[in-house]
């Protein structure tokens, strides 16, 4: 029988649940994988990795990838940073966008002509923000033909 409590408690784990998944994390960078992955320390020492929601960066050996890394770096290695949390990807990543300030790092990234907005996930503006980087031809788009990751992951993964 579901008393008024059970239904009450069922209720507010049914609201809580959601909101557990969308959170702001304070955390100091303490690796930079690639330039759309990081590891940060909460105040509890506690490691997160983190992928930068919206976007998608050259791989580690793909053109400009080690550039990707280092402007990533560049910005936030060993600094605290907040991370808007939207959701964990297939690989227990916690997606998110983080923030040095007021500064959105993901987009920063993206005007840097660091990385792509990420055509499945697009995010605010950056789509926009990549159209103006492309059309001044910076960072990864003074290649003539640069490889979008998703593209580059597929061929290394058929052979080619």
């Amino acid at each position: 029988m579901f008393t008024k409590q059970k239904y009450l408690g069922l209720l507010a784990i049914l609201f809580i649940v959601p909101l557990a998944n969308a959170h702001n994390l304070n955390c100091k960078v303490v690796k930079i994988s690639d330039g759309d992955t990081v590891r940060c320390l909460d105040q509890y020492n506690q490691q997160h990795r983190i992928r930068l929601a919206g976007i998608d960066a050259p791989e580690s050996k793909q053109a400009y990838g080690q550039v990707s890394k280092q402007s990533l770096a560049d910005m936030i290695f060993q600094k605290q940073v907040n991370v808007d949390i939207t959701g964990t990807d297939r690989y227990g990543r916690k997606l998110g966008i983080i923030y040095l300030g007021q500064r959105d790092i993901n987009r920063e990234q993206v005007a840097r002509g660091m990385a792509w907005s990420y055509v499945r996930y697009p995010q605010k503006d950056y789509a926009k923000v990549e159209a103006k980087a492309k059309n001044q031809r910076l960072g990864l788009w003074r290649d003539q033909n640069p490889v979008y990751p998703e593209t580059y992951r597929h061929q290394k993964k058929n052979g080619r």
